[in-house]
């Protein structure tokens, strides 16, 4: 009997999680390929430490060859390039055309720049592993050219990564940094408790970070960011962490998207009007603010489902809106977490982040390996432990 397949499209949080639960869910008869553009997992939340320079002990990048090793998973090296729903076949870059029983799209995010001129020509973001090395350039580049001054550092966006990369920024033993984050929302953080945005901000001003709110940016041009008041703030470096968007592969597709650009899905997290489609994750619109956590538990529930219907069952899982927890770190052995009602910060939540990741690798490796990874990290993929950079 030929194999199914079983797609899934991206390989972050969500589509690692359907393809590990799903591998250890179904037996013969199924074929689980996973397509990712990268040769490895990137934990995400260790882009702000790779832009700063510090990628030692806490550089997550690991390929998906180890994660997969001794698993029934096919896992290509490509970029979707089209979709066909009526004959259920995607399509690479690379030329492969992969037949599809059943496709899980876990593309996750892309930058969002709400159509504000200078964008995409001046700003650099902070959605990949390439975005992080280029900000890490600019600051080796402006270093060994010995600038007069503050290298000026404008972060457009305050919300998790703004805040992020501004207090891990500061703190660079590269060159003297000025560090400006420009917010649109009255305060940084805003879609969280006011506790937590007033405690940030003081945090961001003990380290040195000057935080402007209530103004949106209208233009960026080369060295010079406009503001919608009419200030100008010029800059060395300008970052961009102001939005995110559903992946724009769906842009050319028929699929039904909201207004941020994500999947609709039904409760069981079934494209609408395509039962045999699944989105997860950033791509998938429940309601639930994208998180890596979110992107984890669509995981869960999209591979239960899958192996479900494969199955034969009717008991199919629903996802349920919740309010994920977070940490979010604001400089060196700092940060502050909310865990259900409770909120607390400090050298406390930073050591819990450090657990979370050390919780999250025991998930997808050996435990072994986990340790190892944990202690040591893994970027070697790379070779970015003692980065070559090219100035």
């Amino acid at each position: 009997m030929q194999e199914k397949n079983i797609v899934i499209l991206g390989g972050g949080f969500g589509g690692l999680r359907t393809a590990l639960n799903l591998e250890k869910s179904l037996k013969k008869g199924y074929k689980i390929i996973l397509v990712d553009q990268n040769t490895f997992h990137l934990y995400t939340a260790s882009l702000y430490e790779v832009a700063a320079g510090e990628l030692s002990n806490r550089c997550i990048l690991l390929p998906f060859h180890k994660i997969f090793k001794n698993k029934k998973i096919k896992f290509i090296n490509s970029k979707v390039n089209k979709l066909d729903p009526k004959q259920k076949v995607v399509e690479t870059l690379s030329g492969d055309k992969i037949p599809y029983w059943k496709l899980v799209f876990a593309l996750g995010a892309d930058t969002e720049d709400f159509g504000i001129p200078g964008v995409a020509q001046h700003a650099i973001s902070m959605k990949s592993i390439t975005d992080a090395e280029k900000i890490y350039r600019k600051l080796l580049r402006c270093s060994v050219a010995g600038k007069a001054g503050a290298v000026k550092i404008v972060i457009g966006g305050g919300g998790f990564t703004g805040v992020e990369i501004a207090g891990e920024l500061i703190n660079s033993q590269k060159c003297k940094l000025d560090i400006i984050v420009v917010e649109a929302a009255p305060k940084v953080l805003a879609a969280l408790p006011e506790k937590i945005s007033k405690e940030i901000s003081k945090r961001l001003k003990f380290l040195g970070v000057r935080v402007i709110t209530s103004t949106p940016i209208k233009e960026i041009k080369e060295k010079e960011v406009v503001l919608a008041d009419g200030r100008l703030i010029k800059y060395d470096i300008m970052i961009w962490t102001a939005g995110v968007r559903g992946s724009r592969f769906l842009d050319g597709t028929d699929l039904p998207v909201d207004k941020r650009k994500a999947l609709v899905v039904d409760k069981y997290l079934q494209v609408k009007g395509y039962k045999n489609i699944f989105g997860l994750g950033d791509t998938a619109s429940t309601g639930v603010a994208w998180t890596a956590t979110k992107a984890e538990e669509d995981g869960k529930v999209v591979a239960h489902n899958i192996a479900a219907i494969a199955k034969g069952s009717r008991n199919l899982k629903e996802y349920k809106v919740f309010e994920p927890p977070f940490i979010i770190p604001a400089g060196k052995g700092w940060a502050i977490a909310k865990v259900g009602s409770i909120i607390f910060s400090g050298k406390a939540a930073s050591i819990l982040k450090d657990f979370v990741l050390l919780y999250y690798l025991v998930t997808i490796l050996p435990l072994p390996e986990a340790v190892r990874v944990w202690w040591g990290g893994e970027c070697e993929v790379l070779e970015i432990r003692a980065p070559k950079v090219n100035l």
